[in-house]
């Protein structure tokens, strides 16, 4: 019986060739941009296949700049072709290929598509294993080397899972048989020792706290050697924030043991910045902040923050404790402290809450909390204080690639709010907020566009609108809501100031491109209103503003300057146009 090896044959298809940027210009025959076709015969998804493999190589394959001459290109071509269908399963295959000035034709007859009569997997005496299903691999199955190298990876975790081998060690033979177009595959699994963790060292450690470093790690003296424990907890370390650098040494085994040496290089903790911004209707705005991510030498994180505006000053101070009375809850305390004086109200803030976070898997978050604010609010020169105890509850579900220039993925927040005060125990009320944004980008069209979508509802229930304090009501306009129009405008007005409202909606459509590395642009439509009514009221017209930007796109966010004009410009209200700067996306 003839056979023959393919085993690097089968490799060698799925292994990428050495590919680079190609410039069709510089090619005297493919400079001239030739179309091709390519013909099976009565297999339209192999067809679709094959055209989509060429076009690719002649976009990346830099082979194809050793040729100026039709014939040698299409030699060079028919055999990437042959290579690709030989990793389909068809080993049999004849191409024929007619070339002229202005198009290449291949007219291909790929033969018999190759099956898997038998399929084995051999191991060592020593190792116990259940064999796993290979669902990408069974006999009857065509001879594809995407599925061979996809049911050696899927062997590869299974062992992983059941055993505490040193090293996975997993090849394959292929054998094809061309009397009968059948083939033969065997994986073959090397012998290795089964170990445990052994002594666990860390070197390079100033200001962290060992035990706690300790519980970073994912995996103690004695547990399971897995490998991809270590590489949990290389990432696990570097997520904490805390590091620069971290090594991990994984020692030959000693008495069925394999000792591990971390080294690590701290990070410094201490962080201080500023930051500007500006809009045409709050003028400029400049924060300072100061930063320890470590404060007692177990990660906890202490931030200061002050902030000044013409409309709006303030304090606020954070303590993060990680691992809060639970294992990846974070608690915050936090104390603000704020002054605002708006055309729609003036009030003074004093702060405290507490807030518990927890992931409750990889996209989901989990926030509650508890908080009282004291409030001095005054509104047409009448003055109030509150005494408002809360207990915040929300949902957050983020699959954005980047929370500062979100390109891909999406976000839903909800939160849901009671008040009661303190001082007046008959006034209570529940503020619940629904938001949510998408961001779509095509990578390969020009400049890369992100179409960027988010809505926002809001509601207030259980209290007449002149019993909310002021500045707990929803208003809307301005950056961050409803670009083109001055803050706080859009919904209720007595004599030009805004009221205020028990409810909102609010919707923006945003156009993003990106024609460089540090420079990009956008167009937008924002629209939104807030009401009088305790609901929406979605048959009411909103208002709309339209505006272009630019963005400058540094190494952390982009920074962008928007102007934003109002398409129903009120008289004696709205300006011809407004002005944004600030750090970050708007939405």
């Amino acid at each position: 019986m003839n056979y023959k090896l393919t085993s690097l044959i089968i490799a060698g298809c799925i292994f990428p060739l050495s590919v680079h940027a190609l410039d069709t210009s510089s090619l005297p025959f493919l400079g001239k941009a030739p179309s091709f076709v390519i013909e099976v015969t009565d297999n339209q998804d192999l067809q679709e296949i094959l055209s989509e493999e060429l076009a690719q190589q002649r976009k990346n394959n830099r082979q194809l700049q050793q040729y100026s001459k039709p014939g040698k290109i299409a030699y060079y071509e028919s055999k990437l072709l042959k290579e690709r269908l030989r990793a389909e399963g068809y080993y049999q295959s004849e191409i024929r290929s007619n070339t002229s000035e202005n198009k290449f034709t291949y007219r291909v007859n790929p033969g018999p598509v190759y099956l898997i009569r038998q399929l084995r997997v051999e191991l060592p005496d020593t190792l116990q294993l259940k064999k796993p299903p290979l669902p990408e691999l069974t006999e009857g199955s065509p001879l594809r080397a995407k599925a061979v190298l996809s049911a050696q990876q899927t062997l590869s975790d299974a062992i992983a899972a059941q055993t505490c081998l040193y090293n996975i060690d997993v090849n394959y033979r292929a054998k094809v048989f061309h009397e009968n177009h059948s083939a033969e595959v065997v994986f073959i699994v090397r012998d290795s020792p089964s170990v445990v963790f052994g002594d666990i060292t860390i070197s390079g450690l100033s200001s962290i706290d060992e035990n706690y470093f300790r519980s970073l790690l994912p995996l103690k003296k004695g547990d399971c050697f897995k490998r991809s424990l270590i590489d949990v907890a290389h990432l696990q370390l570097m997520e904490s924030n805390l590091l620069a650098r971290a090594d991990i040494q994984i020692e030959n085994p000693i008495n069925e043991t394999v000792p591990l040496a971390f080294n690590v290089t701290e990070r410094f903790h201490r962080t201080l910045s500023a930051g500007v911004g500006f809009q045409s209707d709050e003028g400029p705005g400049i924060s300072v902040s100061w930063e320890n991510r470590n404060l007692m030498g177990k990660a906890q994180k202490l931030s200061l923050e002050a902030y000044l505006a013409r409309n709006r000053q303030g304090f606020s101070s954070n303590l993060n404790f990680p691992n809060f009375f639970g294992s990846h809850q974070s608690g915050t305390l936090y104390a603000d402290l704020e002054r605002e004086d708006t055309d729609a109200f003036e009030s003074k803030l004093a702060t405290l809450g507490l807030e518990l976070s927890k992931p409750l898997s990889l996209h989901l978050r989990r926030l509650v909390g508890a908080e009282i604010e004291f409030s001095d609010i005054t509104e047409d020169h009448d003055s109030d204080t509150f005494a408002l105890f809360s207990l915040p509850f929300s949902l957050e579900y983020d699959k954005r690639n980047d929370a500062l220039d979100p390109r891909h993925g999406w976000i839903a927040v909800g939160k849901v709010k009671p008040y009661w005060d303190l001082y007046d125990t008959s006034t209570s009320f529940v503020k619940t907020t629904f938001a949510t944004s998408a961001y779509f980008t095509f990578e390969q069209a020009r400049w890369q566009p992100t179409l960027a979508m988010r809505g926002a509802l809001g509601i207030i229930s259980g209290i007449a609108r002149d019993q909310v304090p002021a500045n707990l009501r929803y208003y809307v306009g301005g950056g961050g809501s409803v670009r083109g129009y001055p803050f706080q405008t859009l919904g209720p007005l007595t004599d030009g100031d805004p009221d205020g409202g028990l409810s909102f909606s609010e919707v923006s459509l945003e156009a993003r491109f990106r024609w460089h590395q540090d420079w990009g642009g956008v167009i937008f439509t924002d629209g939104g209103l807030a009401y009088e009514e305790s609901a929406p009221q979605l048959g009411q017209s909103l208002l709309w503003g339209v505006g272009f930007g630019l963005r400058y796109y540094t190494s952390f966010a982009p920074i962008r300057l928007d102007v934003a004009l109002p398409l129903n410009k009120r008289d004696g209200i709205d300006d011809s146009f407004q002005l944004y700067i600030s750090i970050g996306q708007a939405f």
